[in-house]
């Protein structure tokens, strides 16, 4: 995991940023991997190999606000090694999850994302949609 800062434009979405990096590479300053105890630095990230992105201070939307402004449809996503995400995608109204997947490109934004079975609230994120194994629309929550 690595934590730290990226330097967006004011009205560019987390999935715009991380899609159109030139090479995959992104910069990331005050940047440290907290496991490691490591100094807050300059690092320079391969967005291929970036899994989950988030903004924990809320400051940044994951998805365009042209695309929030489409249909809501609550999802349940597996990832790769076997992590779960409940979140909210925003989709045209009928159109299939793997149309929307396939044009969004190498990230995918999910609104209200929380961290499955600990229910952390992860809130808005970009997931790189190579490391999604399955989508599937969420089924009720049960008491």
């Amino acid at each position: 995991m690595l934590e730290g800062n990226i330097h967006i434009a004011e009205d560019m979405s987390l999935v715009n940023f991380l899609g159109t990096r030139k090479g995959g590479w992104m910069n990331m300053v005050d940047a440290r991997r907290p496991k490691l105890q490591e100094a807050p630095g300059h690092i320079i990230v391969q967005t291929d190999l970036v899994v989950l992105v988030t903004a924990p201070d809320g400051n940044l939307s994951a998805v365009n606000a042209s695309g929030a402004s489409q249909g809501e449809r609550e999802v349940e996503m597996h990832l790769i090694g076997g992590r779960r995400i409940r979140g909210v995608m925003y989709l045209a109204p009928m159109q299939r999850m793997s149309d929307y997947l396939h044009q969004v490109g190498k990230f995918a934004g999910i609104s209200k994302a929380v961290l499955l079975p600990e229910q952390t609230v992860l809130g808005d994120v970009a997931v790189h949609t190579s490391a999604i194994a399955t989508v599937a629309e969420a089924r009720p929550h049960q008491e």
